[in-house]
């Protein structure tokens, strides 16, 4: 490739004056021309025309078409000049073939046959301009073509821009919800079925993921009974300025209508959303009230992640199942998609009236099996040999305290069953060798209230379901002189864990167990409870 440069001449633009210095020359690049011809006498004849223009373009010459095609497929050029024989190609064959490399520059044909056809052919193809040779290089003739080709396409592709602007903003007003300004639900199908290439793109980036919130305003329709619709607007705009504060440019916010939201996040794990979540749950909790004194609006939220190349209103459909779960299941929490999947096998192990010989217990045991598949080894032995030995513990402190055998039945079915709520917490949370992030300890620590909701769902007396809940409760524990069944579940807990080869710790002798139960007596466990574990022979039985 070769260039031929023009004259020296550019066209000026000056900025306005001010004062920082002298006004400043602002230099426009020189038109370039791409001239298509395979004849090196009609070249130069063809170039000595273009520079009568005085206007000093930079003419890049191709003696071959596919010089021509290489040339607009790598540069960008403001037109395109074709001979019209220009072997083996033909000018509306090279067109055609132009078509998908330089889309935006406007052809102008030349040629020195008289056949009427010919001109009739480049017509046909969409070509700015014909002009015949004898013309062309007269005067200034080929120039003026030229240069009114691209003054009309600078305009159609002005035209264009502006249609699109418009367009753009249309989209834009159509896709945004007024009242929050958050994305609508028209924007979030154009999000979940993209372009074609937005699509190709996404399948080849297996990588990524992308974690779905749901969030729903807890008793929204009370905030517009009681304080008026005014209210309630302003909660829900208070509400979409948090969810604003805390996505980042890359993710999606939506109202998903009324007073739900969306929002989609690139997001490796379901511990990472779920922590996002419930931060975001946090701040509303604190940050948005309605009434004098301001009462505090709460939501409840369901997550899930997919990979984004799978993302679909499918993937949608299931953060939505699980935030139709914490709101079940008391409101102001997040459930994840694999708490919804435990839950269902809970309703599932349920078929039969509990009676003699269904028990809870066994509908227990069913909602492990059928879960089993799906758990990691740290899952499992939480739900399996773990509770096992933390019930051996807790039955004889509990007889030991003198609990009546009721209480001492409800305990052991909590015993047994007290991680069960960890079947809906990650595995890789679980088995993490390093401390956890503040999300997800909270995360770890909603397993008790969610494994009482499991032990309700299957049967088990409100008793057994409470002593599930609060096994982690440790500063319920100091108000109360008699041990909760809660409290015996805690401590024996803990004896079971430390002396058990775990992910972040060492395996502990009983000895050394029993110093840390002591040195924790009356601030996390119960007195009562440490002192029944270290004068008695319980503390073997966690072995």
């Amino acid at each position: 490739m070769f260039a031929w440069s023009i004259g020296l001449k550019h066209r000026p633009m000056f900025d306005a004056p001010d004062a920082s210095g002298p006004i400043e020359e602002r230099v426009m690049p020189p038109i370039r021309i791409l001239l298509a011809e395979d004849n090196a006498d009609h070249q130069q004849l063809l170039l000595r025309a273009l520079a009568k223009s005085g206007a000093a373009p930079e003419v890049v010459l191709a003696a071959s078409g596919d010089r021509l095609l290489e040339l607009a497929r790598t540069e960008s050029f403001d037109c395109v000049v074709i001979d019209y024989n220009l072997p083996p190609y033909t000018a509306p064959e090279l067109i055609e073939l132009l078509e998908g490399a330089a889309p935006e520059a406007p052809r102008v044909v030349i040629s020195a046959s008289e056949d009427q056809r010919i001109v009739i052919a480049s017509m046909r193809t969409g070509v700015a301009d014909f002009v015949r040779k004898d013309e062309a290089i007269t005067g200034t003739n080929l120039w003026d073509r030229v240069e009114r080709a691209i003054e009309v396409a600078r305009a159609a592709q002005q035209d264009r821009r502006e249609t699109n602007r418009r367009l753009v903003s249309l989209q834009k007003q159509a896709e945004t919800d007024a009242l929050t300004g958050l994305g609508n639900r028209a924007y979030l199908d154009r999000v979940l079925a993209p372009d074609p290439q937005e699509l190709d793109r996404r399948r080849k980036d297996r990588r990524r993921a992308t974690g779905i919130v749901m969030l729903d305003v807890d008793h929204f329709k009370r905030v517009n009974d009681t304080w008026g619709h005014a209210a309630g607007d302003d909660v829900l705009r208070e509400i979409a300025r948090l969810v604003r504060q805390a996505v980042s440019p890359s993710d999606t916010a939506i109202r998903w209508g009324g007073e739900e939201f969306v929002v989609l996040r690139q997001s490796a794990t379901i511990a990472e959303t779920w922590g996002w979540a419930d931060d975001l749950r946090l701040a509303i909790g604190l940050a948005v009230g309605v009434g004098s004194p301001a009462k505090p609006v709460t939501v409840s939220m369901g997550v899930d992640v997919v990979p984004t190349a799978e993302l679909c209103h499918d993937s949608i459909a299931r953060a939505d199942q699980a935030l139709y779960l914490a709101k079940q299941s008391g409101r102001d929490r997040v459930c994840t998609w694999g708490m919804v999947c435990a839950m269902d096998a809970a309703r599932a192990s349920c078929t039969e009236p509990l009676s003699a010989t269904v028990s809870a217990r066994e509908r227990l045991l069913e909602v492990v099996d059928r879960l089993t598949p799906t758990l990691g080894p740290v899952q499992r032995d939480h739900v399996g040999d773990h509770g096992l030995r933390v019930r051996s513990v807790a039955s004889g402190v509990a007889d030991f305290l003198g609990m009546d055998r009721e209480a001492i039945e409800d305990l052991e079915l909590a015993a047994e069953f007290h991680d069960i709520g960890k079947v809906g917490v990650p595995e890789e949370v679980l088995a993490a060798p390093r401390k956890l992030t503040a999300g997800e300890r909270r995360l770890v620590a909603e397993h008790a209230r969610f494994g009482a909701d499991l032990l309700r769902a299957c049967g088990a007396s409100e008793a057994a379901a409470e002593a599930v809940a609060t096994h982690h409760d440790r500063f319920r524990f100091l108000q109360r002189s008699t041990p909760t069944p809660g409290s015996v579940i805690c401590a024996c807990d803990a004896l079971v864990t430390m002396m058990s080869s775990r992910p972040y710790a060492p395996k502990r002798r009983p000895d050394q167990a029993i110093i840390e139960l002591i040195e924790r007596r009356g601030s996390q466990f119960h007195p009562a409870v440490v002192d029944t574990i270290t004068a008695s022979e319980y503390h073997y039985l966690a072995a």
